[in-house]
């Protein structure tokens, strides 16, 4: 049986030993400050990503993989004879899906290669990306692989929070009025991915503390059989918080194991720092 890779974007948000162990391929999308090009995860960390985006004046611009792109890369995975699993970006955030579908006539391969629609982001796609990565590594086919993990995201929950109202507004996900109100009235916006691959409003409570507790009982109130699940959490720069969701997880509910990664540029330029989000 041929082998099985895996193939998914940066904004999996994926940490880097968890890509080695699996052995998963991370294509890198581009942010371009000012005019310079920089890839993610790749020659701009978080660390570095947040300080310059704290002190720009517009939000810097975000480009997904071109059908060129995602050739190159698809066929490199498949020249010594491989299956591929690409796992993209959610179609409701993101064109790259449209782009790996027109990819993947371009290389005219059909049987070896799976396009699937992650229909999530940050580490709700790693989750994904993860769990196609291990079932290869034990031996499933790659149709095998596609319809568990089809399963798997119908229900997969991807809630988070921000901290600040200034980049959805600067996106134009909001407007003046809502962000000059709920900056005043320290409201904290608690979103998720709905199934179509969009971001909705949960809930919005006021100040950060209300805001992390609302996370950990939207985990009592939409999880299920959370004992001996691989869970995801992925923060931009609140380290501390998410080490306390994760003890959440581990202590209260039982998760197997819970893997933390730090969101990038690309995701991180519309939601900012402070941003926590879960995945189950």
């Amino acid at each position: 049986m041929p082998k099985v890779k895996v193939i998914t974007d940066s904004t999996a948000d994926l940490p880097l030993e968890v890509v080695k162990r699996y052995g998963i391929i991370v294509l890198p999308m581009v942010t371009s400050f000012s005019g310079i090009d920089y890839r993610d995860g790749v020659d701009l960390k978080p660390p570095e990503f947040y300080k310059l985006l704290a002190d720009c004046s517009e939000l810097p611009h975000t480009s997904q993989h071109s059908p060129q792109f995602l050739a190159k890369a698809y066929q490199q995975a498949l020249a010594d004879g491989s299956e591929v699993i690409a796992l993209h970006l959610s179609s409701g955030l993101s064109g790259t899906v449209q782009n790996a579908r027109l990819a993947q006539e371009m290389v005219n391969e059909k049987t070896r290669l799976a396009i699937l629609d992650s229909l999530s982001a940050s580490m709700g796609q790693g989750l994904l990306a993860t769990r196609a990565a291990e079932l290869a590594e034990n031996g499933f086919s790659l149709q095998e692989i596609v319809t568990e993990i089809e399963m798997m995201r119908q229900k997969l929950c991807s809630i988070f929070m921000v901290d600040t109202l200034k980049y959805l507004l600067k996106g134009g996900r909001i407007n003046k009025v809502q962000a000059t109100v709920g900056s005043l009235l320290d409201i904290k916006p608690v979103l998720h991915i709905n199934s179509e691959g969009k971001i909705d409003q949960l809930d919005k409570v006021r100040g950060r503390r209300a805001a992390l507790r609302r996370l950990n009982s939207l985990i009592e109130e939409q999880g299920t059989d959370l004992a001996g699940q691989t869970v995801g959490i992925s923060h931009a720069i609140c380290q501390l918080d998410a080490e306390r969701v994760r003890d959440t997880f581990k202590e209260r509910f039982g998760a197997k194991e819970v893997i933390i990664g730090e969101i990038g540029a690309v995701i991180g330029t519309h939601v900012g720092h402070g941003t926590l989000a879960i995945f189950f």
